[in-house]
């Protein structure tokens, strides 16, 4: 099969599921693969974005939402709100690492901060469509052991944390038929050249993203928020 009719058929899978986003908010990064949920399924919707000031995320996300004429919750988060809710996900995952403690905390803020009661997120699509450098540079040569971890450790976590907010994560990227469709793709048929996620990039493009989003290179939320770096200031010597 083709890119372009990957893509499509990505489109339709992920059109199919909009009645599991009813009543939701969306979790929005500027970032490929939450921006095309928010594309195909919320325009109707609330979306949410996350960051400390003057971050990447806030700034591109922003940016996103005036081209296509929405209006976003912007939840700049403070110092002393990522130290909270850094220690309310340790509490929930005493063993969580370094690492994952940084996307899990922008998690646990959307979780609390949202007025609805689901919230839609974009994970799994970087397991599925090859989104890690790991991926690009032959560390990793096959998506197995991401898929397991996303499936044993960081899904259950992230349901507990959803639990503890009195919330409910959606996952359209984690539908059982998509994932059957395209996690069992070959390496070539995810990244070109040193371009990954070329099948979500293509979809972006079909279903009229911006090109500032759907060229847009990965950055972690933990990252692109400037979550990690305010974590690494507060705990790195002491973790």
């Amino acid at each position: 099969m083709e890119l372009h009719d990957h893509a499509l058929k990505l489109i339709q899978m992920l059109k199919a599921q909009e009645a599991s986003v009813k009543n939701a908010a969306f979790a929005l990064s500027g970032g490929v693969d939450s921006s095309l949920l928010f594309q195909l399924l919320g325009m109707e919707k609330r979306p949410y974005i996350v960051g400390v000031e003057n971050s990447q995320d806030l700034e591109i996300a922003m940016r996103y939402c005036n081209f296509i004429n929405v209006s976003p919750e912007r939840l700049v988060v403070t110092e002393s709100e990522i130290d909270e809710f850094s220690g309310i996900v340790k509490k929930i995952d005493p063993k969580i690492s370094f690492l994952d403690l940084g996307f899990e905390t922008v998690l646990a803020i959307l979780l609390a901060r949202i007025r609805e009661e689901r919230l839609v997120t974009g994970q799994g699509a970087d397991e599925i469509f090859y989104g890690y450098s790991k991926f690009k540079d032959g560390r990793a040569m096959d998506n197995r052991s991401s898929l397991e971890k996303l499936f044993k450790v960081t899904l259950p976590r992230e349901e507990r944390i959803a639990n503890y907010f009195g919330k409910t994560l959606i996952t359209p990227y984690l539908n059982a038929s998509l994932v059957s469709n395209f996690a069992s793709l070959s390496v070539a048929e995810h990244i070109r050249g040193n371009e990954n996620k070329i099948i979500l990039r293509e979809a972006g493009k079909v279903c009229g993203l911006p090109e500032f989003i759907y060229n847009r290179s990965k950055k972690a939320a933990q990252y692109g928020s400037g979550v990690k770096r305010i974590q690494e200031k507060l705990f790195i010597k002491k973790w």
